[in-house]
């Protein structure tokens, strides 16, 4: 029995230092975080300028949503500073996902498709509000991504710089 403690021990010390000390918490907030970062063609935070329906033109396209962006911190596949204009496909809109001109909000989204599409990876998950202080919406259910806890429990919004810094770390592993 008492060998079986000493192996265990010995393995549980080196999963320890092969990931540098973190949490088992920690780890996963970080897997979570490369799982919207990994697929992510553009991951930035902006504001919205401009949302247009664009009809089909052919029997063979579909109608989609233009939506321009003013990036405000790019962090991959764009550069602040720069307009950025994507389309969805325009039944997302339909089933609940919208864009309002003025909303401020960070995203991750898949890189264009060979029809020029793209959308946010992990549908909602990867579609976070910026509130007017500048602060990221992550709500409860999303709280564990920053693993960030209080006596209270999951905090449900953080600075932008502290998101950003989460989200570099999880593209870095």
């Amino acid at each position: 029995m008492r060998t079986k403690r000493v192996w265990v021990a010995a393995f549980l010390g080196w999963g320890f230092l092969l990931t540098g000390g973190l949490t088992y918490g920690q780890m996963q907030s970080r897997a979570s975080l490369r799982q919207l970062t990994r697929p992510a063609g553009y991951i930035f935070a902006g504001r919205v300028q401009a949302v247009r329906y664009v009809p089909p033109t052919a029997r063979s396209q579909v109608a989609t949503i233009q939506i321009t962006f003013r990036v405000e911190q790019g962090l991959k596949g764009v550069r602040s500073g720069r307009t950025l204009t994507i389309r969805e496909w325009a039944g997302a809109c339909e089933a609940g996902r919208r864009y309002r001109a003025g909303e401020r909000m960070v995203l991750f989204l898949y890189p264009t498709s060979k029809l020029g599409l793209t959308s946010p990876v992990g549908g909602e998950r990867g579609r976070f509000a910026l509130d007017r202080r500048g602060q990221v919406l992550l709500g409860m259910e999303r709280a564990e991504l920053f693993h960030k806890t209080s006596e209270r429990g999951a905090r449900e919004r953080i600075r932008l710089r502290e998101f950003i810094r989460g989200v570099r770390a999880a593209e870095e592993k």
